[in-house]
């Protein structure tokens, strides 16, 4: 049977999911832009690796705790009121972005951090808890086809887009201009339907979560790859930097690796290789990357030091990402919601660690950035300890190969 272009680009889900979709479009675009441009305005404005990795950290603190007083949400009020929340948030932060002082730069940037990080944790809240309330297992796939494809239209457009408004208008104009998406994301967030979480999802006991086989060592696999990820995550973006602020090139450089990264998954998903063996790939990449940073220490190479970073990152999240995965679905809908809580712990605590300690990165290869470096290097090691220790724990009670 046969299926036509339509039905392969719209495929059958509920009203309610293609609402959730146009929202999630609303704000990636919105992620997207901050997390190039409005780095990048940081980066531009003195103390550059200081003023960065303070932004994100503000974020990340605030990203913990929304998500915690989102949840809260889901059960006393809905989906609806969470996802609005995010989107006056997102609203507050290129507001406040329009009316920097220079004179108060920390304070801003500290205050501009907290505001998108608040934005950031309402809408992982919400958008969370609308794939377990809306969507039925069998939908899965079809929902994050549409999400995987958007979200690769808007690595590619926005940037480029986001380039041409900034060289010729400014960063004071574009960020205006971010409302317009603001607006949009309030304006589909209402069209979102008043539903919520039944329970109380903090109303539970830690041994009630933790009682499934495998779920302590995912919470070391949590951290692991909150350090590894966090750690390329600013430092491939401040080495795209080095290489040059002017944004065309920075937008043209993050097409690039958009485009690079696209192509690594098809052959991701494609290979017939294990997910142990991805793992492995990754994390050689990775390696090798900081080899070069430290070895040949020439801006000429960051280009490639950053290809490193993120097409190792990608491998190893997904590899260790799917088998943890396994280990959080062997629960009801409410039971992987609280969990998710709880991984938010080891996330957030690994996020702020990396982050605290690039406050006191001045270059990269000195010694905060070596200590840095190592310690995600010792992750790198410890994740496939922990994600093999949380499997065979898994698979001791439910048997070899199940959840694949």
């Amino acid at each position: 049977m046969r299926l036509s272009l339509s039905a392969i680009l719209r495929p059958d889900l509920p009203v309610e999911v293609w609402w959730v979709i146009a929202v999630n479009t609303a704000m990636q675009v919105i992620f997207n832009f901050v997390g190039i441009f409005v780095n990048l305005y940081w980066w531009t404005q003195g103390s550059p690796i200081f003023q960065v990795s303070l932004f994100n950290l503000l974020g990340t603190i605030a990203l913990f705790l929304s998500y915690l007083v989102g949840s809260h949400y889901l059960y006393k009020r809905d989906i609806r009121f969470v996802m609005l929340l995010s989107a006056v948030f997102a609203g507050v932060t290129f507001v406040a972005l329009f009316f920097y002082f220079p004179h108060w730069r920390d304070w801003f940037t500290a205050g501009v951090g907290f505001s998108f990080g608040l934005t950031q944790g309402f809408f992982w809240a919400a958008n969370n808890s609308s794939m377990y309330t809306f969507l039925k297992s069998e939908q899965y796939a079809d929902y994050f086809s549409v999400n995987t494809v958007v979200s690769q239209v808007i690595a590619v457009a926005i940037p480029l887009v986001s380039a041409g408004i900034v060289g010729l208008a400014g960063f004071k104009i574009s960020f205006l201009l971010m409302l317009v998406f603001v607006v949009a994301a309030l304006v589909v967030s209402l069209r979102l339907p008043h539903r919520g979480i039944e329970e109380n999802l903090f109303r539970h006991r830690a041994r009630d979560i933790f009682s499934k086989p495998g779920t302590g060592w995912v919470m070391a696999v949590v951290m692991s790859s909150g350090l590894i990820n966090q750690f390329l995550a600013l430092f491939s973006m401040i080495y795209i930097f080095t290489v040059s602020n002017n944004v065309g090139v920075v937008a043209l450089l993050n097409i690039a690796y958009s485009l690079v990264m696209l192509g690594a998954l098809v052959l991701y998903r494609r290979s017939l290789w294990s997910q142990d063996t991805w793992l492995v790939i990754g994390i050689g990449l990775i390696l090798g990357s900081f080899v070069m940073a430290f070895t040949l220490g020439h801006t000429d190479w960051n280009t490639v030091v950053v290809l490193l970073m993120r097409v190792g990152g990608l491998y190893l999240s997904g590899a260790s990402g799917r088998q943890r995965y396994r280990v959080i679905m062997q629960g009801d809908v409410l039971w992987r919601t609280r969990f998710g809580l709880w991984m938010e712990i080891p996330f957030a605590l690994s996020r702020t660690t990396i982050l605290m300690g690039a406050l006191f990165v001045r270059q990269l290869a000195d010694r905060p950035f070596l200590l840095l470096t190592i310690l995600s290097g010792l992750a790198m090691v410890g994740l496939p300890v922990f994600t093999r220790l949380a499997v065979r724990r898994f698979e001791s009670v439910h048997g070899v190969g199940a959840g694949l």
